[in-house]
């Protein structure tokens, strides 16, 4: 096996093993929860969905942040409501397209479910904007908002997956930040991580 076949090979058990970790954490948040178990099955299935998406891309190519969230988002079928998608280029790595593209599963099942993407939001709004900051750009700011929603008690709820993704795995894996707040008028998120996330890098 030559060096470049041996480092590619390394690569890819690394993904497995960070792949097969994430599901474990999807299975124990849900088994922890108790969901019915064919609302269970629906989740699961969305979740690796999202994954998969970005899980499939070559290692050396990396993942584009606009396709993920234009992926997700024609994936849920969003068309109801006006929605702004727009951010500089940005390729980013196999660890953090995954992670990414659960976080942004999550904020679109619950906008489809409760907010800016429900049936019931006639005038509701979404805009999903990230841009680099700090010196030399060596930050990454994502933000999802939503406005125009009539967010009931039951969308309201106490903190589920999508936030355990933005507030313990942003920041374990990839040295950032998150944190998703249910507002009367639709949900905001904001997400921040190291630039060198978002880097084609040897892993």
């Amino acid at each position: 096996m030559t060096p470049n076949e041996l480092a590619g090979s390394t690569a890819l058990r690394r993904r497995i093993r960070r792949l097969l970790s994430l599901f474990r954490s999807i299975a124990f948040h849900m088994t922890a929860r108790a969901q019915d178990p064919r609302e269970s099955a629906m989740h699961l299935a969305g979740r690796i969905s999202a994954i998969g998406r970005a899980a499939l891309a070559p290692i050396s190519d990396g993942m584009d942040l606009e396709s993920l969230v234009l992926d997700e988002l024609l994936a849920h079928g969003a068309h109801r409501a006006p929605i702004v998608v727009a951010g500089p280029a940005v390729r980013l790595q196999p660890k953090s397209a995954e992670l990414m593209s659960l976080a942004i599963h999550e904020l679109a099942t619950n906008a489809v479910k409760f907010g800016a993407l429900s049936q019931s939001q006639s005038q509701s709004r979404l805009r999903v904007i990230w841009w680099f900051s700090g010196p030399a750009s060596s930050r990454l700011h994502f933000e999802w908002s939503e406005d125009g929603v009539r967010m009931t008690s039951a969308a309201r709820r106490r903190p589920g997956f999508g936030t355990q993704v933005l507030k313990r795995l942003m920041a374990s894996e990839l040295h950032g930040s998150g944190d998703m707040q249910f507002l009367a008028k639709g949900v905001l998120c904001i997400i921040e991580i190291p630039s060198s996330e978002t880097l084609l890098q040897d892993e």
